[in-house]
């Protein structure tokens, strides 16, 4: 079944964790043709992990990037050898099925070598020697279907043969010098060789050319407990075929290219390429074969299948998205800039959350909604809104969020303060990532701006740590290679925000009317990042370059 990757921004924040979760069972519900699995971008905030756990919810697939990897072929049942299986076996497999490696599994199901059509000729070339032969251990009746051969007799506890191989060439008192107990004998029609051979140990007969094998031969094996082949193959021949009846484990190579189910094809394409198979395995966590991947797998254009929730801009997006293919975008930020291979559906409404637009398409739909699910939105609205606290909260925000309190069972005021709180607590973190845990970019006017958003209580707490932070935005805005960059510790309560910039001072003090000290400055009534701060700095940004 086709995959469908349902995913947020890189840096999950409640409301892209709950949609990415919820619109993915919405359209499992009623889209049997495809699957589609919620995904995270990175790691989850104290926030999203309080509420995973309290609706008792799996925590969605990381997946950092879409860049197109195994996963995403169409991937073989492939044709594979045991280690016993005779070279005869392979070789034959090989012709039949057009194929030019076959892996060697063991009886787990692990890769343990691989023999190729190169290697089979290397082996036959090293073995063209008619004498001395030696067969190792085999199934007689493995040997005696390679020789195409009727066992006309065979000890009922013999199975397995073994030995060195003699060809009745030579003068018979030459022949017998040459004999140990045990060994095997091809031979022609030639009673008194025949019966001299097994009195002297021969314990292997193979007759060629379809002789005739006399009673009193016959009775000499029983006694001597000796195994007689016929075929119709010539001693050449028969020679010939004994050597395809090696096992596999003899002449494998131990030396072969592996990949995982993550691996990506750009990666797997430069292995295939170089690799003296022109081929890659496929293997599962525990080192399983799975399919073989070949230069006719990678000729086709592979993209990962996507839908993204709570951003539409390319510098929030998750890796490779410029490789992947781009289903269905659903937002309530500005429209960005992520572009799309062909026409796509595009919903993006003005409401606090993205959790609000999903949960109205279930109640629109009709579709059943567990508890599980109905808590998730509840908290994706909550967190995006600050419990209905910011400028950006709507009528039909309060609406579902009141419908959704219904289904999960929740109070909304007990409830969501109670899971702001969780991701309010600052003290002891590390600066840096308290950063990290909300941080989006925007491209305004050819600028590369980071803007963090931390909710807290204690901006004293901040200012007390100021030199921390300010060195944390350095890094932060450094390793994202940002022109500029803002960090919002916005409070609730208080209804503002404590602003820390590392940009052109000019910014602030266009754009609100105050450019603070120290570059930190509080803005009242400044809470949302997406309508309170960011069209203001763009505003600004757009003056100053005129």
């Amino acid at each position: 079944m086709e995959k469908v990757y349902v995913i947020g921004h890189k840096i999950p924040d409640t409301d892209s964790i709950a949609s990415a979760i919820s619109y993915a069972e919405y359209k499992n519900s009623f889209d049997g043709k495809r699957r589609y699995i919620p995904s995270r971008g990175g790691e989850l905030n104290p926030e999203t992990t309080f509420v995973l756990n309290y609706f008792n919810v799996p925590t969605p697939l990381l997946l950092q990037t879409v860049e197109p990897t195994v996963d995403d072929l169409t991937l073989k049942e492939p044709f594979y050898a045991r280690p016993d299986t005779p070279v005869y076996d392979v070789a034959t497999l090989m012709e039949e099925k057009n194929i030019k490696n076959v892996p060697v599994v063991d009886e787990n199901g692990k890769i343990v070598g691989v023999v190729t059509e190169r290697g089979l000729a290397r082996v036959y070339v090293r073995r063209t020697r008619v004498e001395p032969l030696h067969i190792h251990p085999v199934p007689i009746r493995s040997l005696a279907r390679i020789l195409q051969a009727e066992i006309l007799y065979k000890p009922q506890k013999q199975e397995l043969i073994s030995g060195s191989i003699h060809i009745a060439v030579d003068a018979l008192h030459v022949l017998l010098k040459k004999i140990v107990q045990g060994d095997a004998v091809i031979v022609g029609d030639d009673e008194p060789a025949q019966i001299s051979l097994l009195e002297n140990g021969a314990k292997l007969l193979i007759v060629v050319n379809k002789a005739p094998v006399s009673k009193r031969v016959l009775e000499i094996a029983k006694q001597k407990g000796a195994t007689i082949l016929r075929t119709s193959a010539d001693a050449f021949g028969a020679a010939k075929l004994i050597n395809l009846s090696l096992p596999v484990s003899l002449i494998m190579s131990k030396d072969f290219p592996v990949v995982s189910y993550s691996t990506s094809l750009e990666d797997v394409k430069e292995l295939v390429f170089e690799s003296k198979y022109r081929a890659t395995f496929v293997i599962d966590l525990e080192g399983r074969l799975v399919s073989i991947i070949t230069r006719t797998d990678l000729m086709r254009t592979v993209r990962k299948k996507v839908i993204l929730v709570d951003h539409n801009e390319r510098s929030q997006a998750v890796d490779g998205i410029d490789k992947a293919d781009i289903l269905e975008i659903i937002d309530h930020h500005r429209i960005g800039d992520i572009s799309t291979l062909h026409p796509v559906f595009f919903y993006n409404e003005p409401v606090g959350s993205t959790s609000t637009i999903i949960a109205s398409w279930f109640f629109r739909e009709g579709i059943k909604m567990e508890k599980e699910i109905a808590g998730l939105l509840l908290s994706g609205i909550i967190s995006d809104t600050l419990l209905f606290a910011l400028s950006t909260t709507t009528s039909k925000d309060k609406e579902i969020a009141r419908k959704l309190e219904k289904i999960s069972k929740v109070n909304i005021e007990d409830y969501g303060k109670k899971m702001l709180v969780e991701g309010m607590r600052i003290k002891g973190h590390d600066p840096i990532s308290l950063l990290k845990r909300d941080v989006k970019e925007y491209v305004i006017m050819d600028h590369s701006i980071v803007i963090s958003q931390i909710m807290t209580t204690d901006f004293e707490g901040v200012l007390k740590e100021r030199d921390k932070f300010k060195d944390a935005m350095e890094r932060v805005k450094g390793s994202l290679g940002a022109d500029m960059m803002f960090v919002l510790f916005t409070d609730p309560i208080r209804k503002s925000s404590l602003v820390m910039y590392d940009c052109d001072p000019r910014i602030l003090e266009h754009a609100f009317g105050n450019k603070g000290e120290e570059n930190i400055l509080e803005l009242k009534n400044v809470m949302s990042r997406k309508k309170d701060f960011v069209p203001r700095i763009g505003d600004a940004l757009t003056s100053l370059r005129k």
